[in-house]
C-alpha cells in the first residue's frame, strides 16, 4: 500500500525517547484492521471495452485484498472460481503476520507465486517507505520495484496461467498499480482505469483514493512513447510478452 494508505491504516507509536518520536514518527501497520478486510475489494477485470472493438475477457483476471481470511457475509465469489494461479504482492512480513492465502484457494494444483513488492518498506519496527514527493505515492510503488513488476507481467505472459488472481493486503495500492498497468496494456480507456482504481473507496470510504494518484504513472507511460515503449524500456518486457497477454485477455465485443 502507499505510505499515505499505510498511515491511515495504522497508528503512530512513541519510542522510549519522546524527542525521537517528534523527529521520526514510526508508522506501525494495523494488522488487526487488515485482517478484517480479507477477501474484500474483490472484482473481475473483465468486461471493460478496449481498443479496436474488443473488450477484456471476463473470468480471466481478478483482483482482491488478501486471502488469509474471508470476511464477506455469505458465499464469497472466489468459492465458485477454479483458479489456476494466485499471485501475492504482499511483503514477506505481511504474509508472516496475516498468513498466506487460505488452504482451499491453493488446492487442486493452484499455482501460488509470491512477488513481495514493498518488501524493503515493511519491517518489524514499522513501515519505512522512501521519501516521496506529494502525488507520487503510487508512482514509487512502480519505480522502486521494477524487477518485481517485470516478474509479474512475465508470469501473466505464460500460457495456461488463467484464471488468475492477484492481491496485496488491502487490494488497493500495489494491486491498483498492477491493475492500472495491465488495463492500459489491454487498451482500456484511462477513464475506466481510474474508475476501477476508485472502486476501492467502497471498501475504504474513510481513506479514499483520488483519481490524480495514477496521473504520474500515466505520464511515465506517455514519456516512453506509450504502453509498448513503457513495458520495454521501464519494465524490460519483450513485444511478444505484450502480444501473448493481449491474446489471452482480449476478445471481440459481442
Amino acid at each position: 500500500m502507499s505510505r499515505d494508505g499505510a498511515q491511515r491504516l495504522s497508528s503512530l507509536s512513541r519510542e522510549a525517547n519522546p524527542k525521537n518520536f517528534l523527529l521520526q514518527p514510526r508508522v506501525v501497520v494495523d494488522f488487526d484492521l487488515l485482517r478484517r478486510i480479507g477477501g474484500l475489494n474483490f472484482r473481475d477485470l473483465g468486461g471493460h471495452p478496449a481498443a479496436d472493438g474488443r473488450r477484456t475477457r471476463p473470468g480471466m483476471v481478478y483482483r482482491s485484498a488478501h486471502l488469509a481470511h474471508l470476511n464477506s457475509q455469505g458465499p464469497h465469489p472466489l468459492e465458485s472460481i477454479r483458479l489456476r494461479t494466485l499471485i501475492t504482492l504482499q511483503s514477506r512480513l505481511e504474509v508472516r503476520h496475516l498468513g498466506p492465502p487460505r488452504a482451499e484457494f491453493l488446492e487442486s494444483g493452484v499455482r501460488w507465486e509470491h512477488i513481495p513488492i514493498g518488501d524493503t518498506w515493511f519491517r518489524e519496527d514499522g513501515f519505512h517507505k522512501i521519501d516521496t514527493q506529494p502525488g507520487n505515492e503510487h508512482l514509487v510503488i512502480l519505480t522502486e520495484f521494477r524487477n518485481d513488476w517485470q516478474m509479474f507481467f512475465k508470469l501473466l505472459a505464460e500460457r495456461d496461467v488463467y484464471p488468475l488472481l492477484f492481491h496485496c493486503s488491502a487490494g488497493r495500492d500495489r494491486t491498483g498499480v498492477g491493475a492500472a498497468m495491465l488495463l492500459e496494456m489491454l487498451g482500456v480507456s484511462r477513464e475506466r482505469i481510474v474508475a476501477d482504481f476508485l472502486v476501492s473507496n467502497e471498501t475504504f470510504p474513510k481513506m479514499p483514493l483520488g483519481a490524480d494518484q495514477l496521473t504520474p504513472i500515466f505520464e511515465m507511460i506517455d514519456e516512453n512513447g506509450g504502453i509498448e515503449g513503457f513495458m520495454h524500456e521501464v519494465l524490460g518486457l519483450d513485444a511478444t510478452d505484450v502480444e501473448v497477454i493481449r491474446a489471452d485477455l482480449l476478445e471481440n465485443a459481442a
